[in-house]
């Protein structure tokens, strides 16, 4: 399956990097992580999403 996760008209982010869960049950199940650059805001954050789902909403956020 292929699949994207779409940050949004004014975003763009860096490079996505994987980390394996403890005890992963697959090699999927993980998190995707990245820092996401918001152009009209001028502000970033740091962002987690789950990578076997591969859903939009974040599992994770944190401003930077």
């Amino acid at each position: 399956m292929i699949k994207k996760i779409h940050f949004g008209p004014t975003k763009s982010a860096g490079e996505v990097f994987f980390h394996k869960k403890e005890n992963a049950k697959s090699e999927d199940d993980g998190y995707l992580m990245s820092f996401v650059f918001d152009w009209d805001k001028n502000t970033s954050e740091f962002v987690m999403w789950d990578a076997k789902t591969m859903d939009d909403k974040p599992v994770f956020s944190a401003p930077t």
